[in-house]
């Protein structure tokens, strides 16, 4: 059973379609490291201090890794590989976003379709907000 905990009347993952395929949790991680919206098939089971850790863990280490932007270039997204999961972080977005996937699944089609959803995302904020005007 897939689930939406959002701040906003449209979000990112308005499209529940991009947990097909063995997808099992998205998150947002927004810059103080707070996981703010989630669209999931299982929920990640740990406390809530757990997962806050967790969540400032992942914005922390985007942090540090962005120190190094200008000789090697932005990260785009980190895969953490474990026993049970594999975790993608995509970076190039004013949030983290995450998501825990099955071990088998192709990690590259998944962060191709979350960067589509991004960038549809950000054209549909564009059209909303319409045309900036000089006052």
């Amino acid at each position: 059973m897939s689930e939406v905990i959002a701040k906003n009347e449209f979000s990112l993952f308005y499209d529940k379609s991009i947990l097909e395929d063995g997808v099992e949790f998205i998150g947002l991680i927004n810059k103080q490291g707070k996981m703010e919206t989630t669209l999931f098939e299982n929920e990640i089971y740990l406390t809530k201090e757990r997962k806050e850790m967790f969540s400032m863990e992942l914005r922390l280490q985007s942090s540090m890794q962005s120190d190094f932007d200008s000789e090697f270039g932005p990260v785009s997204y980190t895969v953490t590989e474990r026993e049970k999961s594999k975790f993608v972080s995509i970076l190039n977005f004013p949030y983290i976003v995450l998501a825990i996937m099955k071990k088998n699944i192709d990690h590259i089609a998944v962060i191709n379709k979350i960067k589509t959803a991004i960038q549809n995302f950000e054209n549909i904020n564009k059209e909303l907000s319409g045309p900036k005007t000089a006052f």
